[in-house]
């Protein structure tokens, strides 16, 4: 395998010529000059810092709420950024939309010109590059706050070249978090050198002064999984961001509803980064604090009163855990893309909850969380030595090679260039555990535990901890559950064929434009098999001709396509109209998810998709097994005409 990547800094006259391309990509990176951009980030009060205000929480003893957040719109991105600092929220997210990840400028104009006409946000976050500079600082000056921008491996150098322009002084930067969670097709390689390019940037800028810091998510999971390879992979983001001169690094740790196991992975994740930082050299780089994180690829709750229970209970781990900011997801995230009220009203709540627990400074000592103290430190630490043992010390080499032969690895995911032998399921109390461990580097005592754990749960259930409770124990936690229990409306409930046909039907999936939840595409692709049906997946990031070349070439007789991220009408406008001229009129087109952003009346966005040429439309919490029953319905009916 040869790697044109090494964990070594970027040399200045590179590092230069390289901005040069970045800034080429849109007019508005003409708006960024360095020099000036440094010197206006020089003249920022501490309440912008966003690494002041973290270690200021941390020696104040306080938690703060940190969501995400971002509407198209400047004069509604600014009211909702003032309404997130009237809420007690200090650190202001800027979530940029999914067209602007995928550097598609010319649609972003259009989409923004389109919302600002109609009033209807068309886009799902923030255009950063498309406002560029000049909008982006009347964004930052608009209210107090510290400001932290959401990219793309694709958008971040411009993206944030602007930002930091801007005056906005943190950024998710994570390489692993965007390979495994958001890119189907790009190699790790590719990722690193992205996000090795803006790390690169904030050194620049911190060797003059400005300290801007970069909070790293690792390798999100799709999945229930516990969290080793996602610990390890921050601790790869820590390296490689330190080595290119970042002064400031926050580690998110995700947290999935078994307190003990959320506790100890708060506590193991900043004193393994600040253990192997120093092992390193990197004796100068700073923590300020830990974020705790609402898992952001759960289902989330779609009754208000139990998205209220969700958000608290991570306000709740977040206070014992004594951590400096929450990310929680809004009381809105199962229905759209949250407005300002709804914002509002989750934070108001949250901070409710951290006031009156934080102030108690409850110390949590149990044996639970000093076994999965132990246990995942000792995984760590194992899969860490073999990416650094394959590396010969470079852990991005390393890193790259690990993945190429599962050492790093995780289940459900929407990359192309990961192994996905490993699975998660469960225990009896809800601690994620191993049910597969493909090719990680776990040691036996590791893998006893986890198999002691998962042995009691089949003792007591009465059957095999399998790929069916996985996902079962994904949708457990959102429905108020510890752990999954198989009904007739489970998602993962077993579904047997409903006929048996002289050809198999088949069936194209994928998730549509430029969204990357995969994990429900996964769940439908394999329920159709089970039942009956040959399936064509094409996974994430899945463009509207990619579905007819597909159906077309396998001669299928439904496109069934999935859409979490609120821009379904924008991506499929005219879609009917090119079936039909590729000769696929007959085909039927089903669509389910979230199609829309914002809270919407379900039956608007039905009626609006049937309009558009959709046989059949699901709202996210469709029922499979009554879907899978309309489609052999509506194929027999389609044979009898």
């Amino acid at each position: 395998m040869k790697i044109g990547i090494k964990n070594k800094q970027i040399d200045e006259d590179r590092f230069l010529k390289m901005r040069e391309k970045v800034l080429s990509l849109w007019p508005t990176g003409k708006e960024v000059n360095l020099e000036e951009a440094i010197e206006y980030q020089k003249n920022l009060p501490e309440s912008k810092s966003f690494f002041k205000v973290t270690e200021r929480l941390r020696k104040e003893g306080r938690t703060v709420v940190f969501p995400r957040a971002g509407t198209p719109i400047l004069e509604d991105e600014i009211k909702l950024c003032r309404t997130l600092v009237e809420s007690g929220v200090p650190l202001i997210p800027v979530t940029t939309d999914s067209y602007s990840r995928s550097l598609r400028f010319k649609k972003v104009q259009e989409s923004l010109e389109e919302s600002i006409r109609t009033g209807r946000e068309m886009l799902n976050g923030y255009p950063l590059i498309n406002h560029g500079v000049k909008n982006s600082r009347k964004l930052v000056e608009s209210c107090e706050g510290a400001f932290n921008p959401r990219t793309s491996r694709l958008s971040q150098g411009l993206g944030l070249e602007i930002a930091f322009a801007s005056g906005m002084t943190a950024a998710a930067t994570s390489p692993f978090a965007l390979f495994g969670a958001y890119e189907k097709n790009a190699t790790l390689e590719e990722t690193f050198a992205s996000s090795q390019h803006v790390y690169r940037l904030m050194g620049y800028y911190a060797e003059r002064g400005p300290i801007l810091t970069t909070d790293l998510h690792g390798w999100l999971s799709c999945g229930v999984y516990p969290w080793s390879v996602n610990i390890s992979s921050m601790i790869i983001e820590s390296l490689m961001a330190a080595e290119q001169g970042v002064r400031s690094i926050i580690p998110l740790v995700q947290c999935e509803g078994n307190m003990a196991q959320d506790l100890a992975w708060i506590r193991v994740t900043p004193k393994l980064i600040r253990e192997y930082l120093d092992q390193f050299g990197y004796k100068n780089t700073i923590l300020p604090g830990t974020f705790a994180c609402q898992l952001p690829l759960f289902p989330v709750p779609q009754d208000m009163g139990e998205a209220f229970g969700y958000l608290n209970y991570m306000a709740m781990v977040g206070a014992l855990a004594q951590v400096e900011a929450v990310s929680v997801r809004t009381i809105d995230e199962g229905a759209g893309v949250a407005t300002p009220e709804a914002h509002a009203l989750s934070y108001r709540s949250a901070n409710w909850i951290l006031k009156i627990m934080r102030d108690q400074k409850i110390q949590i000592e149990m044996k639970e969380v000093e076994a999965e103290e132990r246990i995942t430190e000792m995984e760590v630490r194992a899969i860490i030595n073999k990416v650094l043992e394959m590396g010969d010390g470079d852990v991005l080499i390393g890193s790259i090679k690990a993945v190429d032969a599962g050492v790093l690895d995780s289940p459900f995911c929407p990359n192309v260039h990961v192994r996905d032998e490993v699975l998660g399921v469960k225990d009896s109390r809800g601690a994620c555990r191993y049910a597969e461990f493909g090719n990680l580097p776990i040691p036996e005592e590791a893998k006893k535990f986890h198999r002691e754990k998962l042995a009691e749960r089949e003792r007591k259930e009465g059957r095999k901890m399998d790929y069916h409770v996985a996902v079962e124990d994904l949708w457990a936690f959102s429905q108020g559950r510890l752990i999954g229990m198989p009904s007739s409306s489970s998602p993962a409930s077993s579904i047997k064929p409903l006929a048996v046909a002289k050809r198999k039907p088949t069936v194209v999936t994928g998730t549509v434009g430029m969204d990357a939840h995969v994990i429900g595409t996964k769940v439908l692709s394999r329920t159709l098999r089970d039942s009956g049906f040959k399936v064509v997946e094409l996974g994430c990031l899945t463009q509207p001709e990619e579905f007819i070349r597909a159906a077309i070439e396998t001669d299928a007789d439904v496109m069934l396509m999935t859409s979490l991220y609120g821009m379904a009408e924008l991506d499929l406008r005219g879609f009917k109209e090119k079936c039909i001229e590729a000769g696929l009129g007959d085909v039927l087109l089903y669509i389910g998810g979230i199609l829309a952003v914002g809270r919407h009346d379900f039956k608007e966005d039905e009626e609006k998709f049937k309009k558009m040429g959709f046989d059949r439309v699901y709202p996210p919490e469709a029922d499979l097994k009554s879907a899978i029953k309309d489609l052999w319905n509506d194929l027999k009916a389609k044979e009898k005409a």
